[in-house]
């Protein structure tokens, strides 16, 4: 019984560890087109430019969020949305990520929302800001 509780103890250290260093995507294909997901800081302004949009240099919004570990019907639709854009929720269940919110100039929506872990977004979405509005991939 000791060998067994030993051996899951170190399962579960092996796969935290391994949570913990691997490092988020440098590149997803969106629409064809392959996609830098590398930020600097709070700087998005390179990410959206390969998107051909256009968002001011600050974010009008920031906070963290925490993904859920386990996704529900709203969430595993909302990463469904995010799969539309190149991306995948998936790996990082359970973690925290930074939410940054920006307005965008010259898109039919007026915002964008990214969430970036390590500086590099890992998901987000673009909405009109209404509450109950439909929410679009990010490109």
């Amino acid at each position: 019984m000791v060998c067994a509780a030993l051996t899951a103890l170190a399962v579960v250290c092996v796969i935290a560890v391994v949570r913990l260093t691997d490092k988020p995507p440098e590149t997803a294909v969106s629409g064809g087109k392959t996609i830098s997901l590398q930020t600097d800081g709070n700087n998005c302004g390179a990410f959206f430019r390969q998107l051909g949009l256009e968002a001011g240099d600050t974010p009008v919004m920031e906070k963290t969020v925490r993904i859920p570990g386990e996704f529900d019907e709203v969430y595993t639709r909302y990463n469904e949305l995010q799969k539309q854009a190149g991306l995948d929720l998936t790996p990082y269940r359970g973690l925290q990520a930074k939410q940054l919110t920006f307005e965008l100039q010259n898109a039919a929506v007026r915002y964008a929302v990214l969430l970036i872990k390590e500086n590099r977004v890992i998901g987000g979405h673009m909405t009109d800001g209404e509450y109950g509005s439909e929410l679009l991939p990010l490109g």
